[in-house]
């Protein structure tokens, strides 16, 4: 008898929204890591044209470089682009920062439930049971209202960053563009920010 995967399938779900993690939750968990999917992978053709160097025959320098350098790198722009070009750029890699980190808590952390009724929420690196010295640091990925629509905007915009940074010094209208994305690239770098940080800016209200 052939395994039934689908019914299979359709109890998973059942468990997971027995956990709090509702259809909607889970579709817009989908859009964000593939809309940041979007963005990690042509950040790194963007830093292939920002450092002038053809890739054609090589190994990508790329491989080498961790996020947090790949972002200091996007931040950094090109002496061959504008002031007001490079900063928009140098606004796109503190976005990233943030939400590289809201990322990875949702996608390597706990998932912290409370049960039937409540959102759940991601935890990375917790100093649970009386854990101490971890070098990696905490994180927590909310997902209730509107901290998935704010992730899933700031990634989008900064997808469409990266993706007119790659052609760059190929289309002559491309510097415009990105400083014309600005008010964009803004919103993602608050949004980013305000998501990864919530619960500190919580405890920080209550103090």
């Amino acid at each position: 008898m052939a395994y039934d995967y689908v019914s299979s399938s359709r109890a998973i779900q059942t468990r997971l929204m027995a956990m709090g993690l509702m259809p909607h939750h889970l579709v817009m968990i989908g859009a964000f890591v593939t809309a940041y999917g979007l963005f990690e992978t042509t950040l790194e053709r963007a830093l292939w044209s920002l450092s002038g160097v053809p890739m054609e025959g090589k190994r990508p320098f790329t491989e080498t470089m961790n996020a947090s350098q790949q972002f200091e790198m996007l931040g950094a722009g090109s002496p061959k682009l504008s002031d007001d070009c490079n900063a928009v750029l140098a606004v796109a890699a503190c976005a990233a920062r943030d939400l590289h980190e809201y990322r990875n808590s949702l996608v390597h952390g706990y998932l912290v439930s409370l049960g039937p009724g409540t959102v759940p929420s991601f935890m990375k690196n917790p100093h649970w049971f009386g854990a101490s010295g971890r070098r990696k640091a905490h994180g927590d990925a909310f997902i209730d209202e509107p901290y998935q629509d704010l992730v899933l905007v700031a990634a989008w915009n900064l997808f469409g960053v990266v993706r007119t940074v790659e052609r760059a010094f190929k289309d002559p209208d491309a510097e415009q563009v990105i400083i014309g994305m600005k008010a964009d690239v803004d919103r993602a770098k608050s949004y980013a920010g305000e998501t990864r940080h919530r619960a500190a800016l919580a405890n920080h209200e209550k103090s």
